[in-house]
């Protein structure tokens, strides 16, 4: 059992506290509870004691999430799935006791860059044949991620799933039903491991989305990152990885569950064979004389439908290779799309935009783009930028070099704490031509149509919302300084979008798709601090983006509150120095002149008895 951080809070626990367990060791704290390393009295063997937090005890719900583990563990028993022992209830809260797994976890052994290829492969397949025999026993895991798969050093290193507190049962709906969860609870769980329909609806979410998980994990445990966005494949990133690697992780994270593998059986299929020295899944069976005449007949026509395909793509790969060779261009693995964005400079110019720059009141100051009697400009870079009916619009490539554009609007200003950043957004791709068809079959298929939505500082830095077309997730970018990374999110719908960032005065920045009722949070927040603004090297100014397709942007409007002025602390008293000849005032007064009236004053307070002041005496030279 992996030890826990340093920053963990844990209470000291009578060793007595579980009947017939000696608690030996705290091992492990999180927001559900503590892990014990303890003893069982009866047997005398080492086990592991989770307690529920007492506070959570008294919350049904959590209480269920607790039940439910027990439920799914005792269903499984299998080398690669940590096993239960027992489940029982103290005086103030509950308790499982399982298997002590005494070694690291899987993120721990991420951090060791010498553990070799052939070790990790295996490792994989280990968690697999694990998460393939829970859905074959009706079990969803929904929560992998490398801290819930633990390595048992006295076994070899061998992997161990466990915590199956956020599990779904496929088939028992009694079970389902005996243990569901309220929606606030379903979400909980890491969000860069979950599947896309997972975040949306995680009640519904099916066997595929443990393997989109499994595709994450498998990803960075090879890489080291986890992949979000535009990513490179496994095989780029480590030298000596085999590229079927490759295909088996992309097929893992496709965001149509369709598209995944059906199984995890059929992933395993493909897996093994990479696995040096790997067990078979089943051992093989004697087949009758009949199973023998349909798989000879099964191979004669799988034999003819290989040949037929294997001059398909002689020829097609003749195609390509002469066209590979007269383009003589090497394909470069593409950044991030907010960044690919945010790093163009090519043919910088300045427009005149038509909007509004205005002081919505005196405490609040906004920019609108689109209509007004002010001329914002914009610095645009890149791609060409039109106007067409109050909409910004980056038009169709055509004959451009460059395949990313931005505009950024110039104001100033801008300067406070609350900000709020608004638009409607569309990416589409060019229409279908044949001479488009001809530049595919040439230079091969283009990227997906992008366009984003954010604030941009100095140097570069920036935090972005990224459209990657319909029914693609959509994406927070961000590079500030030292602190960059991207976060997926929801599935972007087939129409127009209204995006949004939104900062509180406590530098708390939060995206959002949609407005109203139908408004939803894009990705987990980012926490800036109350000067949000110093972290992107200046006030930051929107600014949109798009790379390829058309990309249009409406009713882009950002509004700032500004800073409060600081007003003087109620223990300093302010003296109010009345016309007179020049006479000695108190170090801590105001001086007159620093009194700047620019509004009628409100009607005086009633006048109070003035008090009679000392006879003038002539001013202290200054020293």
């Amino acid at each position: 059992m992996s030890s826990f951080e340093p920053t963990a809070i844990s209470r000291s626990r009578p060793p007595d506290l579980v009947s017939g367990y000696r608690l030996e060791k705290l091992v492990g704290a999180g927001g559900m509870g503590e892990v014990h390393k303890a003893t069982q009295l009866s047997l005398g063997r080492t086990v592991a004691v989770k307690l529920l937090n007492p506070d959570l005890a008294k919350d049904p719900s959590f209480i269920a999430r607790f039940q439910k583990e027990a439920a799914a563990l005792a269903t499984l028993s299998h080398p690669h799935v940590v096993s239960i022992v027992d489940k029982g209830k103290t005086d103030n809260t509950y308790y499982l006791v399982m298997e002590f797994v005494d070694g690291p976890s899987l993120r721990e052994l991420m951090r060791n860059p010498s553990m070799d290829t052939p070790a990790l492969l295996r490792r994989m397949l280990e968690i697999c044949r694990a998460i393939e025999y829970a859905h074959g026993r009706g079990v969803i895991h929904r929560d992998l991620k490398p801290e819930n798969i633990l390595l048992d050093q006295q076994a070899g290193g061998i992997a161990k799933v466990s915590d199956f507190g956020l599990a779904s049962f496929l088939d028992d709906a009694s079970a389902a039903s005996r243990f569901a969860l309220t929606s606030t609870h379903v979400s909980m769980g890491t969000i860069s491991y979950m599947a896309p329909e997972q975040r949306v609806d995680a009640k519904s979410a099916d066997a595929r989305a443990d393997i989109f998980s499994l595709g994450v994990i498998l990803y960075e445990t090879f890489t080291g990152e986890v992949p979000l966005g535009t990513f490179d494949p496994p095989s780029r990133k480590r030298p000596g990885l085999d590229a079927r690697v490759d295909a088996i992780v992309m097929r893992c994270l496709k965001p149509d569950p369709d598209e995944r593998y059906p199984s995890v059986t059929a992933l395993i299929a493909d897996l093994e064979p990479l696995v040096p020295g790997s067990l078979l899944s089943m051992p093989p069976l004697r087949l009758t004389r009949w199973q023998r005449a349909k798989a000879a007949m099964r191979r004669a026509a799988r034999v003819t439908a290989q040949t037929a395909a294997g001059v398909t793509v002689l020829a097609a790969v003749g195609v390509l290779g002469v066209a590979y060779h007269r383009s003589g261009q090497v394909r470069v693995p593409l950044p991030l799309p907010g960044k690919a964005i945010m790093a163009e400079q090519s043919g910088l110019k300045v427009l005149n935009g038509s909007g509004r720059v205005e002081d919505v009141t005196q405490d609040k100051r906004r920019v609108t783009m689109g209509e007004g009697p002010d001329a914002p400009k914009l610095v645009v870079a890149g791609r060409d930028l039109a106007f067409e009916n109050k909409t910004l619009v980056f038009p169709p490539l055509d004959d451009q070099k460059t395949r990313a554009g931005r505009a950024r609007v110039d104001v100033v200003e801008m300067v406070g704490g609350v900000a709020r950043l608004t638009a409607h957004v569309r990416a589409e791709a060019p229409p279908v031509t044949w001479q488009r068809r001809l530049k595919e079959l040439w230079n091969g298929p283009p990227p997906e149509p992008v366009a984003s939505l954010g604030l941009m500082g100095r140097a570069g830095r920036y935090v972005t919302i990224v459209h990657h077309g319909a029914r693609m997730p959509l994406s927070l970018e961000w590079s500030l300084g030292e602190r960059s990374g991207a976060m997926l999110g929801l599935d972007a719908p087939e129409n127009e979008l209204r995006l949004e960032l939104f900062v509180t005065e406590d530098g708390v920045m939060q995206a959002f798709v949609g407005q109203g009722k139908d408004q939803r949070p894009i990705a987990e927040p980012l926490s800036l601090g109350p000067d949000w603004q110093a972290q992107f090297g200046e006030a930051p100014a929107p600014v949109i983006g798009c790379i390829e397709g058309t990309c249009t942007v409406e009713g882009l409007t950002y509004t700032v509150d500004k800073p409060s002025p600081v007003t003087e602390s109620p223990s300093t008293p302010v003296v109010v120095v009345p016309q007179q000849p020049p006479r000695t005032v108190a170090a801590n007064t105001v001086p007159a002149k620093a009194v700047v009236a620019k509004k009628p004053a409100p009607p005086p307070p009633p006048r109070r008895q003035p008090v009679k002041a000392a006879p003038a005496k002539p001013a202290p030279k200054r020293r």
